[in-house]
């Protein structure tokens, strides 16, 4: 069974993006392009469409705003080059929110979070983005098999990265971002440049920032918004 998706964006690069990766996956097949919010609305008239990846910032129309317009609309995965928007698309029930450039393994993280919440084929049935209940590590020329729910935070500092866990710490040259890619979203969030920190592990929330085991880490202001989002439609899930 395919799952009609639509690519809604004024930036021609990033829809060409979008359906390439699409095309990798069996499931999803591609009814148009659209560089405007008005062309969407236009082609949703006449085609049974269930997902758009949606960009926020185009002309006569901005993505949210076009979220507004819509009755019985499909599934929503928004895809921009700003943070800024997060807590606002979260308050109008998106999927999911990327942040250009999107990688493949991102792509099919929001595409399998759609396949889990549609009506059609299990998600098992689908790509999968690889992601277990543990990473590996490299450090100390190992790869150190780490379990998810053994990770405290992550802090980059100038030529290395620490992988704090309960019992001990870890330092790597992995790129903190590359780290971000191999975590599950729904267990960890991005607070600041130099921080990522999982989900259940936060203990208190402020305006400035986050604390886990004692240790006070800040929000940076271009991640403190989706942060803020994301931790507490965390909350919401798991209460």
């Amino acid at each position: 069974m395919k799952n009609n998706f639509i690519v809604v964006d004024d930036e021609p690069l990033a829809r060409r993006l979008i359906t390439s990766h699409a095309s990798r996956v069996e499931s999803l097949e591609l009814v148009g392009e659209c560089a405007t919010a008005i062309e969407a609305a236009n082609l949703l008239r006449t085609k049974s469409i269930d997902l758009i990846f949606l960009d926020i910032q185009m002309p006569e129309l901005s993505g949210l705003d076009f979220i507004r317009t819509l009755k019985n609309r499909p599934a929503i995965i928004l895809i921009t080059a700003h943070r800024d928007f997060a807590l606002e698309a979260f308050e109008l029930d998106v999927l999911d929110y990327l942040l250009k450039p999107v990688s493949f393994d991102r792509f099919l993280k929001s595409v399998n979070k759609y396949f889990d919440n549609a009506t059609g084929p299990p998600a098992k049935s689908h790509a999968t983005t690889g992601h277990h209940d543990f990473i590996y590590v490299k450090a100390d020329k190992k790869d150190h098999k780490v379990n998810l729910d053994e990770i405290l935070f992550i802090e980059s500092l100038d030529d290395y990265v620490k992988v704090i866990l309960k019992d001990k710490t870890l330092i790597t040259r992995e790129n903190i971002s590359t780290l971000e890619q191999k975590l599950p979203d729904d267990k960890f969030v991005r607070i600041h440049r130099s921080f990522l920190v999982a989900l259940k592990q936060i203990q208190t929330i402020s305006a400035e920032g986050v604390e886990i085991r004692g240790k006070e880490l800040p929000f940076g202001r271009a991640f403190k918004k989706s942060a803020i989002a994301q931790i507490y439609k965390s909350v919401q899930k798991d209460s």
